[in-house]
Protein backbone atom coordinates (compact mmCIF):
# COMPACT_ATOMS: atom_id res chain seq x y z
CA UNK A 1 0.00 0.00 0.00
CA UNK A 2 2.80 2.34 -1.39
CA UNK A 3 3.46 4.55 -3.70
CA UNK A 4 6.77 5.24 -5.75
CA UNK A 5 5.88 8.61 -7.19
CA UNK A 6 3.13 11.57 -7.91
CA UNK A 7 2.77 14.05 -10.26
CA UNK A 8 0.49 16.78 -11.07
CA UNK A 9 0.64 17.99 -14.60
CA UNK A 10 -1.08 20.78 -15.99
CA UNK A 11 -2.93 20.00 -19.05
CA UNK A 12 -1.58 21.81 -22.42
CA UNK A 13 -1.80 21.03 -25.83
CA UNK A 14 1.10 22.41 -26.89
CA UNK A 15 4.83 21.46 -26.39
CA UNK A 16 6.35 24.41 -23.97
CA UNK A 17 8.96 23.04 -22.49
CA UNK A 18 9.35 25.72 -19.69
CA UNK A 19 5.95 26.05 -19.10
CA UNK A 20 5.75 21.67 -18.24
CA UNK A 21 9.33 22.35 -16.03
CA UNK A 22 7.78 25.18 -14.15
CA UNK A 23 4.30 24.19 -13.36
CA UNK A 24 4.93 20.08 -12.77
CA UNK A 25 4.65 19.02 -9.23
CA UNK A 26 6.58 15.68 -8.19
CA UNK A 27 7.37 13.98 -5.67
CA UNK A 28 9.18 10.74 -5.61
CA UNK A 29 9.67 8.26 -2.50
CA UNK A 30 13.30 6.47 -3.01
CA UNK A 31 12.92 4.28 0.22
CA UNK A 32 9.56 2.94 -2.24
CA UNK A 33 11.69 3.42 -5.37
CA UNK A 34 14.66 0.22 -3.77
CA UNK A 35 11.86 -2.09 -2.74
CA UNK A 36 10.82 -1.44 -6.67
CA UNK A 37 14.20 -2.69 -7.78
CA UNK A 38 14.11 -5.62 -5.21
CA UNK A 39 11.18 -6.99 -6.65
CA UNK A 40 11.43 -6.79 -9.94
CA UNK A 41 15.28 -7.47 -10.70
CA UNK A 42 16.05 -6.92 -14.24
CA UNK A 43 12.13 -5.88 -15.17
CA UNK A 44 12.79 -2.70 -13.15
CA UNK A 45 12.02 0.35 -15.11
CA UNK A 46 13.26 3.51 -13.61
CA UNK A 47 11.06 6.61 -13.56
CA UNK A 48 11.14 9.45 -16.18
CA UNK A 49 12.40 12.82 -15.90
CA UNK A 50 9.31 15.21 -15.43
CA UNK A 51 8.82 16.80 -18.91
CA UNK A 52 9.34 13.63 -20.41
CA UNK A 53 6.67 11.68 -17.98
CA UNK A 54 4.73 14.88 -18.91
CA UNK A 55 4.83 14.90 -22.72
CA UNK A 56 4.09 10.54 -22.93
CA UNK A 57 0.83 11.14 -20.19
CA UNK A 58 -0.46 14.14 -22.39
CA UNK A 59 -0.01 11.79 -25.43
CA UNK A 60 -1.58 9.02 -23.59
CA UNK A 61 -4.52 10.55 -22.79
CA UNK A 62 -5.06 11.87 -26.34
CA UNK A 63 -4.48 15.84 -25.69
CA UNK A 64 -1.66 15.41 -28.00
CA UNK A 65 -2.06 14.91 -32.01
CA UNK A 66 -6.11 14.57 -30.99
CA UNK A 67 -6.41 14.93 -34.46
CA UNK A 68 -4.48 11.80 -36.08
CA UNK A 69 -5.46 8.40 -35.44
CA UNK A 70 -2.72 6.54 -33.48
CA UNK A 71 -3.43 2.62 -33.82
CA UNK A 72 -1.51 1.63 -30.78
CA UNK A 73 -3.56 4.56 -28.85
CA UNK A 74 -6.86 5.10 -30.23
CA UNK A 75 -7.78 1.40 -31.31
CA UNK A 76 -10.97 -0.09 -30.39
CA UNK A 77 -9.25 -3.71 -29.39
CA UNK A 78 -7.82 -1.51 -26.74
CA UNK A 79 -9.34 -2.25 -23.54
CA UNK A 80 -9.92 0.73 -21.39
CA UNK A 81 -9.46 0.53 -17.37
CA UNK A 82 -9.57 4.13 -16.42
CA UNK A 83 -8.56 5.47 -13.95
CA UNK A 84 -5.66 3.23 -14.25
CA UNK A 85 -3.04 3.73 -17.30
CA UNK A 86 0.14 2.23 -18.61
CA UNK A 87 2.69 5.28 -20.13
CA UNK A 88 5.57 4.69 -22.74
CA UNK A 89 8.81 6.31 -22.13
CA UNK A 90 12.37 6.11 -23.48
CA UNK A 91 12.90 4.21 -19.66
CA UNK A 92 9.90 1.95 -20.53
CA UNK A 93 6.40 1.64 -19.86
CA UNK A 94 5.00 2.62 -16.81
CA UNK A 95 2.19 0.71 -14.55
CA UNK A 96 -0.13 0.55 -13.17
CA UNK A 97 -0.65 4.56 -13.44
CA UNK A 98 -3.23 6.41 -11.21
CA UNK A 99 -4.58 9.57 -13.06
CA UNK A 100 -7.43 11.50 -11.86
CA UNK A 101 -8.77 14.52 -13.91
CA UNK A 102 -9.75 17.51 -11.83
CA UNK A 103 -9.86 21.54 -13.27
CA UNK A 104 -7.63 21.39 -15.65
CA UNK A 105 -5.02 19.29 -13.49
CA UNK A 106 -4.01 15.54 -13.96
CA UNK A 107 -2.80 14.09 -10.39
CA UNK A 108 -1.12 10.64 -10.99
CA UNK A 109 0.48 8.41 -8.91
CA UNK A 110 1.81 5.31 -9.21
CA UNK A 111 1.73 2.46 -6.74
CA UNK A 112 4.17 -0.28 -5.65
CA UNK A 113 3.25 -3.48 -7.26
CA UNK A 114 4.42 -6.50 -4.62
CA UNK A 115 4.98 -8.66 -7.17
CA UNK A 116 7.31 -8.87 -10.30
CA UNK A 117 5.48 -6.28 -13.21
CA UNK A 118 6.30 -9.21 -15.91
CA UNK A 119 3.72 -11.19 -14.85
CA UNK A 120 0.81 -8.00 -14.73
CA UNK A 121 -1.65 -9.23 -11.53
CA UNK A 122 -5.24 -8.45 -11.66
CA UNK A 123 -5.45 -4.82 -10.69
CA UNK A 124 -8.19 -5.72 -7.76
CA UNK A 125 -5.07 -7.75 -6.23
CA UNK A 126 -3.20 -4.48 -6.11
CA UNK A 127 -4.02 -2.76 -2.95
CA UNK A 128 -1.91 0.48 -3.81
CA UNK A 129 -4.28 1.26 -6.87
CA UNK A 130 -7.22 1.80 -5.00
CA UNK A 131 -5.58 3.41 -1.99
CA UNK A 132 -4.01 5.82 -4.41
CA UNK A 133 -6.88 7.05 -6.30
CA UNK A 134 -8.65 7.83 -3.12
CA UNK A 135 -5.25 9.69 -2.17
CA UNK A 136 -5.05 11.80 -5.51
CA UNK A 137 -8.92 12.32 -5.08
CA UNK A 138 -8.58 13.87 -1.34
CA UNK A 139 -4.87 16.17 -2.34
CA UNK A 140 -7.74 17.46 -5.23
CA UNK A 141 -9.81 18.20 -2.34
CA UNK A 142 -7.23 19.95 -0.29
CA UNK A 143 -6.46 22.42 -3.64
CA UNK A 144 -10.13 22.38 -5.09
CA UNK A 145 -9.85 26.43 -4.36
CA UNK A 146 -6.35 27.20 -5.63
CA UNK A 147 -6.21 27.84 -9.49
CA UNK A 148 -4.73 25.78 -11.77
CA UNK A 149 -1.99 28.48 -12.50
CA UNK A 150 -0.70 28.69 -8.93
CA UNK A 151 -0.71 24.94 -7.94
CA UNK A 152 3.06 24.84 -8.87
CA UNK A 153 3.52 27.80 -6.16
CA UNK A 154 1.95 25.72 -2.98
CA UNK A 155 4.50 22.92 -3.44
CA UNK A 156 5.04 23.51 0.01
CA UNK A 157 1.47 22.64 0.94
CA UNK A 158 1.68 20.02 -1.38
CA UNK A 159 5.00 18.00 0.38
CA UNK A 160 3.88 19.04 4.12
CA UNK A 161 -0.03 17.27 2.83
CA UNK A 162 2.05 14.62 1.90
CA UNK A 163 4.04 14.09 4.31
CA UNK A 164 1.05 14.02 6.96
CA UNK A 165 -1.04 11.41 4.36
CA UNK A 166 1.56 8.87 2.69
CA UNK A 167 4.85 9.55 4.87
CA UNK A 168 8.51 7.65 2.98
CA UNK A 169 5.14 7.06 0.81
CA UNK A 170 2.94 5.12 2.54
CA UNK A 171 -0.32 6.07 2.36
CA UNK A 172 -1.84 6.63 6.19
CA UNK A 173 -4.90 8.48 5.55
CA UNK A 174 -6.49 9.16 2.66
CA UNK A 175 -9.38 11.86 4.34
CA UNK A 176 -8.49 15.35 3.42
CA UNK A 177 -10.25 16.85 6.17
CA UNK A 178 -8.41 14.37 8.92
CA UNK A 179 -4.75 15.16 6.40
CA UNK A 180 -5.41 19.21 6.95
CA UNK A 181 -6.52 18.37 11.03
CA UNK A 182 -3.15 17.03 11.39
CA UNK A 183 -1.32 18.93 9.89
CA UNK A 184 -2.42 22.52 11.30
CA UNK A 185 -2.04 20.57 14.74
CA UNK A 186 -6.28 21.97 15.32
CA UNK A 187 -5.94 20.70 19.39
CA UNK A 188 -8.26 18.42 20.58
CA UNK A 189 -9.92 19.32 24.20
CA UNK A 190 -11.29 15.56 25.15
CA UNK A 191 -11.16 14.89 28.74
CA UNK A 192 -8.99 11.31 29.39
CA UNK A 193 -11.92 9.22 29.63
CA UNK A 194 -13.27 9.76 26.19
CA UNK A 195 -11.31 7.14 23.33
CA UNK A 196 -10.48 9.07 20.19
CA UNK A 197 -10.45 6.92 16.68
CA UNK A 198 -7.81 7.42 14.35
CA UNK A 199 -9.86 8.38 11.80
CA UNK A 200 -11.35 11.05 13.48
CA UNK A 201 -7.93 13.34 15.15
CA UNK A 202 -9.80 16.70 16.15
CA UNK A 203 -13.29 17.47 17.37
CA UNK A 204 -15.65 19.55 15.46
CA UNK A 205 -15.14 23.18 17.62
CA UNK A 206 -18.58 25.47 16.57
CA UNK A 207 -22.18 25.25 16.55
CA UNK A 208 -23.32 21.42 16.14
CA UNK A 209 -24.86 21.04 12.85
CA UNK A 210 -26.23 17.94 11.53
CA UNK A 211 -27.58 17.99 7.77
CA UNK A 212 -29.86 15.55 5.92
CA UNK A 213 -30.63 15.53 2.54
CA UNK A 214 -32.83 12.95 0.35
CA UNK A 215 -32.93 13.50 -2.94
CA UNK A 216 -35.57 11.19 -5.04
CA UNK A 217 -35.33 10.76 -9.43
CA UNK A 218 -37.34 9.18 -11.46
CA UNK A 219 -36.28 7.79 -15.01
CA UNK A 220 -39.00 7.54 -17.71
CA UNK A 221 -39.43 6.78 -21.67
CA UNK A 222 -42.76 7.23 -22.87
CA UNK A 223 -43.72 6.07 -25.97
CA UNK A 224 -47.54 6.87 -26.47
CA UNK A 225 -47.59 3.77 -28.71
CA UNK A 226 -50.24 1.06 -28.18
CA UNK A 227 -47.85 -1.72 -28.66
CA UNK A 228 -44.84 -0.03 -26.29
CA UNK A 229 -45.50 0.23 -22.79
CA UNK A 230 -43.81 3.31 -21.40
CA UNK A 231 -41.66 2.52 -18.81
CA UNK A 232 -40.20 4.17 -15.63
CA UNK A 233 -38.86 3.53 -12.44
CA UNK A 234 -38.17 5.50 -9.06
CA UNK A 235 -35.33 5.51 -6.69
CA UNK A 236 -33.15 7.92 -3.92
CA UNK A 237 -30.57 8.76 -1.60
CA UNK A 238 -29.94 10.16 1.73
CA UNK A 239 -27.06 12.71 2.37
CA UNK A 240 -25.52 13.09 5.79
CA UNK A 241 -23.16 15.96 7.03
CA UNK A 242 -22.15 15.52 10.85
CA UNK A 243 -20.72 18.50 12.42
CA UNK A 244 -20.87 17.57 17.02
CA UNK A 245 -18.12 18.45 19.15
CA UNK A 246 -17.99 15.07 20.89
CA UNK A 247 -15.57 12.15 19.90
CA UNK A 248 -17.72 9.32 18.51
CA UNK A 249 -21.59 10.39 18.00
CA UNK A 250 -24.81 7.52 17.58
CA UNK A 251 -27.00 9.01 15.20
CA UNK A 252 -30.20 7.44 14.51
CA UNK A 253 -32.79 8.28 12.11
CA UNK A 254 -36.21 7.04 10.77
CA UNK A 255 -36.90 6.91 7.08
CA UNK A 256 -41.07 7.53 7.14
CA UNK A 257 -44.21 8.33 5.04
CA UNK A 258 -45.72 11.67 4.80
CA UNK A 259 -49.25 9.87 4.20
CA UNK A 260 -49.60 5.67 4.52
CA UNK A 261 -52.19 5.94 1.58
CA UNK A 262 -50.53 7.61 -1.37
CA UNK A 263 -46.71 5.98 -0.20
CA UNK A 264 -44.83 3.66 -2.72
CA UNK A 265 -43.06 0.97 -0.59
CA UNK A 266 -39.57 0.82 -0.53
CA UNK A 267 -38.25 -2.44 -2.06
CA UNK A 268 -34.06 -1.99 -2.13
CA UNK A 269 -31.90 -0.61 0.91
CA UNK A 270 -28.43 -0.13 -0.57
CA UNK A 271 -26.32 1.20 3.50
CA UNK A 272 -23.09 2.77 3.82
CA UNK A 273 -20.37 0.62 6.16
CA UNK A 274 -20.69 2.67 9.25
CA UNK A 275 -24.14 2.32 9.36
CA UNK A 276 -24.10 -0.26 12.82
CA UNK A 277 -28.00 -1.33 12.67
CA UNK A 278 -30.86 -0.90 10.00
CA UNK A 279 -34.31 -2.17 9.43
CA UNK A 280 -33.70 -3.80 5.76
CA UNK A 281 -36.88 -6.06 5.66
CA UNK A 282 -37.74 -6.56 2.16
CA UNK A 283 -41.19 -6.65 0.64
CA UNK A 284 -42.96 -9.94 0.78
CA UNK A 285 -44.78 -11.46 -2.46
CA UNK A 286 -48.09 -9.22 -3.28
CA UNK A 287 -47.42 -6.94 0.19
CA UNK A 288 -47.92 -3.44 -0.69
CA UNK A 289 -47.64 -1.65 2.77
CA UNK A 290 -44.72 1.12 3.25
CA UNK A 291 -43.07 0.55 6.62
CA UNK A 292 -40.69 3.34 8.02
CA UNK A 293 -36.71 2.14 8.09
CA UNK A 294 -35.00 2.81 11.08
CA UNK A 295 -31.53 3.28 10.62
CA UNK A 296 -28.54 3.49 13.26
CA UNK A 297 -24.92 5.34 11.90
CA UNK A 298 -22.08 6.40 13.30
CA UNK A 299 -20.89 9.03 10.79
CA UNK A 300 -17.67 9.95 9.20
CA UNK A 301 -16.25 13.57 9.37
CA UNK A 302 -17.38 14.37 5.50
CA UNK A 303 -20.25 14.52 4.24
CA UNK A 304 -21.35 11.17 2.76
CA UNK A 305 -24.10 9.35 1.39
CA UNK A 306 -25.96 7.27 4.15
CA UNK A 307 -28.14 5.14 2.05
CA UNK A 308 -29.57 4.20 -1.95
CA UNK A 309 -33.00 2.68 -2.09
CA UNK A 310 -35.82 2.69 -5.20
CA UNK A 311 -39.72 2.42 -4.68
CA UNK A 312 -41.80 -0.61 -5.65
CA UNK A 313 -45.33 -0.06 -7.13
CA UNK A 314 -44.97 3.52 -8.54
CA UNK A 315 -48.39 3.80 -10.40
CA UNK A 316 -47.94 6.80 -12.84
CA UNK A 317 -45.77 9.21 -13.86
CA UNK A 318 -45.24 12.36 -12.59
CA UNK A 319 -45.38 14.70 -16.22
CA UNK A 320 -47.47 12.58 -18.83
CA UNK A 321 -46.03 14.01 -22.28
CA UNK A 322 -46.82 13.62 -25.74
CA UNK A 323 -44.65 14.69 -28.41
CA UNK A 324 -45.74 14.66 -31.88
CA UNK A 325 -43.53 15.57 -35.20
CA UNK A 326 -43.30 15.54 -38.91
CA UNK A 327 -40.47 16.20 -40.71
CA UNK A 328 -40.60 17.89 -44.57
CA UNK A 329 -37.60 18.28 -46.02
CA UNK A 330 -36.10 20.79 -44.22
CA UNK A 331 -39.20 21.88 -41.69
CA UNK A 332 -40.09 20.17 -38.81
CA UNK A 333 -43.73 20.54 -37.61
CA UNK A 334 -44.30 19.72 -33.77
CA UNK A 335 -46.62 19.60 -31.29
CA UNK A 336 -45.98 18.50 -26.98
CA UNK A 337 -48.39 18.47 -25.11
CA UNK A 338 -47.83 18.04 -20.75
CA UNK A 339 -50.14 17.05 -18.56
CA UNK A 340 -49.24 17.07 -14.43
CA UNK A 341 -50.15 14.43 -12.29
CA UNK A 342 -52.77 15.72 -9.74
CA UNK A 343 -50.49 14.19 -7.11
CA UNK A 344 -47.41 16.24 -7.70
CA UNK A 345 -46.72 19.15 -6.01
CA UNK A 346 -47.50 22.52 -8.71
CA UNK A 347 -44.32 24.41 -7.76
CA UNK A 348 -41.37 23.88 -9.44
CA UNK A 349 -37.62 25.45 -9.00
CA UNK A 350 -37.20 24.97 -13.05
CA UNK A 351 -38.99 22.72 -15.44
CA UNK A 352 -37.61 23.01 -19.23
CA UNK A 353 -38.11 20.20 -21.99
CA UNK A 354 -35.21 20.40 -24.70
CA UNK A 355 -36.14 19.33 -27.91
CA UNK A 356 -32.65 18.44 -29.54
CA UNK A 357 -32.53 17.82 -33.99
CA UNK A 358 -29.59 15.59 -34.82
CA UNK A 359 -28.47 15.00 -38.19
CA UNK A 360 -29.50 18.00 -39.52
CA UNK A 361 -28.67 21.43 -40.10
CA UNK A 362 -28.84 24.19 -37.73
CA UNK A 363 -31.67 26.04 -36.94
CA UNK A 364 -32.52 29.16 -38.98
CA UNK A 365 -35.91 29.97 -37.69
CA UNK A 366 -38.34 28.64 -35.22
CA UNK A 367 -42.13 30.06 -34.92
CA UNK A 368 -43.76 28.67 -31.59
CA UNK A 369 -46.54 29.34 -29.72
CA UNK A 370 -46.92 28.29 -26.04
CA UNK A 371 -49.60 28.11 -23.62
CA UNK A 372 -47.23 29.22 -20.76
CA UNK A 373 -43.04 29.92 -20.73
CA UNK A 374 -41.21 30.39 -23.52
CA UNK A 375 -38.77 29.08 -26.10
CA UNK A 376 -35.74 29.79 -27.57
CA UNK A 377 -32.59 28.12 -29.68
CA UNK A 378 -29.74 26.55 -27.98
CA UNK A 379 -25.97 28.80 -28.87
CA UNK A 380 -25.17 25.32 -30.97
CA UNK A 381 -28.35 26.15 -33.00
CA UNK A 382 -29.50 22.60 -32.32
CA UNK A 383 -31.78 22.33 -29.42
CA UNK A 384 -35.13 24.28 -29.00
CA UNK A 385 -36.06 24.99 -25.35
CA UNK A 386 -39.03 25.28 -23.90
CA UNK A 387 -38.68 27.08 -20.45
CA UNK A 388 -42.16 26.12 -19.04
CA UNK A 389 -41.41 27.90 -15.86
CA UNK A 390 -42.34 27.42 -12.25
CA UNK A 391 -46.24 26.31 -11.90
CA UNK A 392 -47.96 24.85 -14.64
CA UNK A 393 -51.71 26.53 -15.35
CA UNK A 394 -55.05 24.73 -13.36
CA UNK A 395 -55.57 22.92 -15.91
CA UNK A 396 -52.12 21.24 -15.11
CA UNK A 397 -51.75 21.09 -19.02
CA UNK A 398 -48.64 22.88 -21.09
CA UNK A 399 -48.63 22.86 -24.52
CA UNK A 400 -46.25 23.80 -27.37
CA UNK A 401 -47.08 24.05 -31.13
CA UNK A 402 -43.61 24.87 -33.33
CA UNK A 403 -42.34 24.95 -36.60
CA UNK A 404 -38.67 24.80 -37.26
CA UNK A 405 -36.53 25.33 -40.24
CA UNK A 406 -33.18 24.00 -40.60
CA UNK A 407 -30.18 25.14 -42.92
CA UNK A 408 -29.04 22.92 -45.35
CA UNK A 409 -25.32 22.74 -44.36
CA UNK A 410 -24.63 21.26 -41.52
CA UNK A 411 -22.44 22.70 -38.50
CA UNK A 412 -18.80 21.74 -37.92
CA UNK A 413 -20.07 20.12 -34.70
CA UNK A 414 -22.90 18.10 -36.14
CA UNK A 415 -23.66 14.92 -34.03
CA UNK A 416 -23.92 12.07 -36.02
CA UNK A 417 -26.43 9.81 -34.68
CA UNK A 418 -27.48 6.28 -36.66
CA UNK A 419 -30.89 6.18 -35.09
CA UNK A 420 -32.11 9.63 -34.66
CA UNK A 421 -33.41 10.08 -38.52
CA UNK A 422 -35.93 11.09 -40.44
CA UNK A 423 -39.12 11.02 -37.89
CA UNK A 424 -37.07 9.13 -34.75
CA UNK A 425 -36.49 12.04 -32.46
CA UNK A 426 -37.06 12.80 -28.46
CA UNK A 427 -37.15 15.44 -26.37
CA UNK A 428 -36.58 15.62 -22.87
CA UNK A 429 -37.52 16.83 -19.44
CA UNK A 430 -35.61 18.53 -16.96
CA UNK A 431 -37.02 19.59 -13.69
CA UNK A 432 -36.43 19.72 -9.70
CA UNK A 433 -39.37 20.78 -7.23
CA UNK A 434 -38.18 21.01 -3.67
CA UNK A 435 -39.95 19.71 -0.30
CA UNK A 436 -41.46 16.62 -2.05
CA UNK A 437 -40.87 13.01 -2.93
CA UNK A 438 -43.39 11.36 -4.97
CA UNK A 439 -42.99 8.28 -2.80
CA UNK A 440 -43.73 10.15 0.17
CA UNK A 441 -40.61 9.43 1.54
CA UNK A 442 -39.31 11.37 4.39
CA UNK A 443 -37.09 12.38 7.27
CA UNK A 444 -38.88 12.21 10.46
CA UNK A 445 -37.11 15.08 12.29
CA UNK A 446 -39.14 14.11 15.30
CA UNK A 447 -37.70 10.96 15.88
CA UNK A 448 -33.75 11.73 15.10
CA UNK A 449 -31.44 10.59 18.54
CA UNK A 450 -28.05 11.80 18.81
CA UNK A 451 -26.39 9.48 21.49
CA UNK A 452 -24.51 10.93 23.50
CA UNK A 453 -27.04 13.71 23.98
CA UNK A 454 -26.07 17.01 22.76
CA UNK A 455 -28.16 20.09 21.29
CA UNK A 456 -27.81 20.36 17.77
CA UNK A 457 -29.43 22.12 14.84
CA UNK A 458 -31.03 20.27 12.49
CA UNK A 459 -30.97 21.07 8.52
CA UNK A 460 -33.44 18.81 6.72
CA UNK A 461 -33.86 18.74 3.01
CA UNK A 462 -36.13 17.14 0.80
CA UNK A 463 -35.97 17.70 -3.02
CA UNK A 464 -37.26 15.63 -6.52
CA UNK A 465 -36.10 15.74 -9.62
CA UNK A 466 -35.97 14.12 -12.85
CA UNK A 467 -32.99 11.71 -14.02
CA UNK A 468 -33.51 10.86 -17.55
CA UNK A 469 -36.54 11.66 -18.67
CA UNK A 470 -37.28 11.13 -22.29
CA UNK A 471 -40.46 11.57 -24.53
CA UNK A 472 -40.09 9.65 -28.00
CA UNK A 473 -42.09 10.80 -31.07
CA UNK A 474 -44.94 9.41 -31.76
CA UNK A 475 -44.52 9.40 -35.57
CA UNK A 476 -41.16 7.75 -35.65
CA UNK A 477 -39.46 4.44 -34.81
CA UNK A 478 -38.55 3.84 -31.79
CA UNK A 479 -35.59 1.36 -30.24
CA UNK A 480 -37.76 -0.85 -27.10
CA UNK A 481 -37.06 -4.42 -25.53
CA UNK A 482 -39.84 -6.25 -23.46
CA UNK A 483 -39.68 -9.12 -21.14
CA UNK A 484 -40.96 -12.56 -22.52
CA UNK A 485 -44.07 -12.85 -20.90
CA UNK A 486 -42.95 -16.48 -19.98
CA UNK A 487 -40.59 -14.72 -17.35
CA UNK A 488 -43.14 -12.84 -16.31
CA UNK A 489 -46.01 -15.80 -15.23
CA UNK A 490 -45.12 -16.91 -11.63
CA UNK A 491 -43.56 -20.40 -11.55
CA UNK A 492 -47.34 -22.05 -10.41
CA UNK A 493 -48.66 -20.87 -13.77
CA UNK A 494 -45.64 -22.33 -16.26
Amino acid sequence: MSIRALWIVPIVRHTNTDLLQNSIVLRHYPLIEKKAKLVNGEDYISLPNPTEFSNALLFELGYRDEEKFIQTRDTCQKVDRKPVFEVTTSTGTIWPLVVVEQRGLLFCCLPLVPENLSTRPNLIQIPGVSLGFSLLCGLADFLRQCPSTEVSQRSADIHLYLNTAAPFGRISDVNCDTVMAKMYNKPSYLPRAQKQPSWKPVLHKGKNTLYLALTECVRAVQFNKENIADTFDLYGTVTCKSELEVALSDITINLAYNSQESASPMDNLLIHPCVQSADCSMLQQGETKALPRRIRFTPPTEMFTLCHYTAAGLKELPIKAVYDMKMTDNRASLMVQLTLCDRIKNAFEYCEMQIPFHNRGVISNQDSSVTQGNTLVSPDKKILVWNIGQKFSKSLIATLEATVIFSETKSASSFDDPFCKDQNAYAQLFFKISDFTQSGRCIDSKSIQVSPSTKFKLNTVHEYLSAEYKIWNSNGDVLSSSIPMTLLKQPEDI
